[in-house]
């Protein structure tokens, strides 16, 4: 109880402050946080990142008796997340790339994107894997090797982990059934330059809706 009441506590600050500064001495704005960049493309989310806070919307919290919402304060060094973008091998031999609209017998270089994500020791052991693949972002054809790809929000494949959670619970402090019988589902990064990873119940790879609950990373270099 003398914890929830303390929790309460920092969001109320930060519903007053506008801003509150999180692991790692980045400020995070909530109005900002989930704003996402809808032309960043995978290759700027390569390196290494470092979890700086959490999220929840008023939205899920309420339906879901959380009794807080907004940003969360995380433990600093809880979750570190080592993003790459592979350019994808179901072409492997041909110079022409992936066959991005079969119709139109149309090819291009497209990025598939792996994540390897580790916790503390206080949280678990166990470390995991996150893949988005090409086809994970809207993306428009305009003809041989030409179009729009690999930019955006994405939706994930793949979750390779017990907790497929990311441990939110562990990581927040926060207890709810709801949060952990949930999977991550998209990884974008906002116009901040802080990469995102969350559940949403709607559709976040084709329009702007709110996210239900996530985690907010900054560049590890930054700190």
């Amino acid at each position: 109880m003398k914890k929830l009441l303390s929790l309460l506590l920092v969001c109320a600050m930060v519903l007053s402050l506008g801003v509150l500064a999180m692991a790692a001495d980045v400020e995070l704005d909530p109005e900002k946080v989930v704003d996402f960049d809808r032309e960043s493309p995978v290759t700027d989310w390569e390196g290494d990142w470092v979890l700086v806070g959490a999220y929840i919307g008023e939205d899920f919290a309420d339906e879901n008796d959380i009794d807080v919402n907004g940003l969360i304060e995380v433990p600093e060094g809880a979750v570190k997340m080592t993003v790459t973008a592979i350019l994808d091998g179901s072409a492997t031999g041909s110079d022409a790339g992936v066959m991005v609209d079969q119709a139109a017998y149309y090819h291009a270089h497209v990025y598939d994107m792996e994540a390897k994500v580790s916790f503390a020791e206080d949280i678990t052991d166990d470390e995991a894997t996150l893949r988005l693949p090409w086809d994970g972002w809207l993306f428009e054809v305009r003809g041989e090797n030409d179009g729009d790809f690999n930019m955006g929000v994405g939706k994930l494949s793949k979750v390779s982990a017990e907790d497929k959670s990311l441990y939110f619970n562990a990581v927040t402090g926060i207890d709810s059934e709801e949060i952990a019988d949930e999977s991550m589902k998209y990884v974008g990064m906002n116009k901040d330059g802080q990469l995102i990873v969350c559940y949403c119940e709607e559709n976040l790879v084709k329009k702007d809706v709110e996210v239900s609950f996530g985690y907010i990373f900054a560049r590890a270099d930054a700190e």
